[in-house]
């Protein structure tokens, strides 16, 4: 588990997660924000309403982001929960630290 972990930081997969549902959530403030502060000027009016439709579009693919257990093993991620993912790789660990101290 400790490798996988590791992995995870080098490749920065839990910075990216992060980083990305901080822009998803400012891009959904900043939409109502512009709403309710300037109703009667069109074009901020506009570009809430488009900020607000591209969080709205964006949110599915986030959650599906966010939700992955490790982005390391992309195939396992549609075919196994999340407990068989950590079984098979504390297995797969116990067996290299065998093979490395036998």
């Amino acid at each position: 588990m400790k490798q996988l972990r590791k992995a995870e930081w080098q490749k920065g997969y839990l910075i990216k997660k992060n980083l990305a549902l901080c822009a998803w959530v400012l891009m959904l403030l900043a939409g109502f924000a512009g709403i309710l502060s300037h109703p009667e000027n069109i074009p901020s009016l506009v570009a809430c309403v488009l900020a607000l439709a591209g969080a709205g579009l964006t949110l599915p693919r986030l959650i599906r982001y966010c939700r992955k257990t490790y982005h390391s093993m992309p195939a396992l991620n549609r075919r196994l929960t999340k407990e068989e993912q950590e079984e098979l790789v504390k297995h797969v660990e116990i067996r290299e630290c065998l093979r490395n101290n036998g």
